[in-house]
């Protein structure tokens, strides 16, 4: 039988230095995944041990992308004159059933308002302005322009910020308007108990008025913009429309852009990535209405869709329309 060569001394010491030394290394990574490693632990079984570990890692990165929500920006839509009534579904009611549900669903971190519209009635305009400030408190809001954000359109978007809008689109028309109340005598068939019960004003009180509420119009878009704005007050206060290029120069929004690029600096301005993003008309629509499309009852004063024409109510009005021609 033939012997097996002898080893010197100084060969066993280093053979039994690498096995101490791969012993501590394996049993210092298995202590990282607190596994008791036998005897005969290998590199075989070490790589097993990390395709194990990478396997764990790649699940609850898929558990935790499958059971946490992924962030949302939600898209509120004004599309429409800005009215309201008690009777029907009207376009206050359903922007502020989006805003509802953009409060109550916690995915929603940001909101972009996509606006195209003339404005309407006062007090409405004025509802929807505070209900969107009050978002604001909760998230980021941030306005998309398509076509139209005129007079009332405008003033709701003051409680965004930024704003977009596109080249072409119609932006600004700050002012109000309106019908001065016809005098009504008193007679014998007609009784009251003051002269202007019947009209609750006159035409002094009408224009101080109508005066009031362009200067509050004013005076928000001031605040609002601040020093963005390179128009004075009183070149403001005319009531005219700008292109939204012209408009971007004017200081009355703050980019030229596209509803997707108004999305992205939502994001931005909420700290969240790999969003989705959440169509909140269409949501609150498919609710209220199980899917069907919704047939709206038509604003008192809207436009005949034939010779463009309105029959506006004595009243004030946050509104700009190109059809309507001077008075109804």
């Amino acid at each position: 039988m033939t012997e097996a060569p002898a080893t010197s001394p100084g060969q066993d010491d280093t053979a039994e230095l690498r096995r101490n030394l791969t012993q501590r290394i394996l049993g210092a990574v298995a202590g990282l995944v607190a596994i008791k490693m036998p005897p005969s632990f290998s590199f075989r079984t070490l790589g097993s041990l990390f395709l194990w570990s990478v396997a764990s890692l790649l699940v609850g990165w898929l558990l935790a992308h499958t059971l946490v929500p992924q962030p949302a920006v939600g898209i509120i839509r004004l599309n429409t004159d800005i009215w309201a009534n008690s009777y029907e579904l009207d376009s206050v009611e359903l922007v502020m059933a989006q805003i509802e549900a953009a409060c109550q669903d916690p995915v929603i971190k940001a909101v972009v308002l996509q606006l195209d519209s003339p404005g309407g009635e006062v007090a409405a305009t004025q509802t929807l302005y505070l209900e969107l400030q009050s978002l604001r408190q909760k998230m980021p809001v941030v306005s998309s322009i398509e076509g139209m954000a005129a007079s009332g359109g405008f003033y709701v978007a003051m409680a965004t910020d930024p704003i977009y809008a596109k080249p072409s689109s119609t932006v600004g028309n700050i002012g109000v308007w309106g019908f001065i109340p016809p005098d009504i005598g008193v007679n014998e068939v007609i009784l009251a108990s003051g002269p202007f019960k019947l009209t609750a004003s006159n035409r002094a009180e009408f224009l101080r008025a109508i005066e009031g509420i362009k200067q509050e119009f004013l005076a928000t878009v001031i605040i609002q913009r601040g020093e963005r704005l390179n128009i004075s007050p009183v070149d403001l206060s005319q009531g005219l429309a700008y292109s939204g290029r012209e408009s971007l120069r004017l200081g009355l929004i703050d980019h030229l852009g596209s509803q997707a690029e108004a999305v992205a600096t939502a994001a931005e301005l909420a700290h969240i990535d790999h969003y989705k993003v959440i169509d909140l008309q269409a949501r609150v629509i498919d609710e209220l209405f199980e899917g069907n499309d919704p047939s709206f009852e038509a604003w008192i004063a809207a436009a005949d869709p034939v010779t463009g024409k309105r029959i506006l109510p004595p009243g004030a009005y946050l509104l700009y329309d190109v059809r309507l021609g001077g008075m109804p």
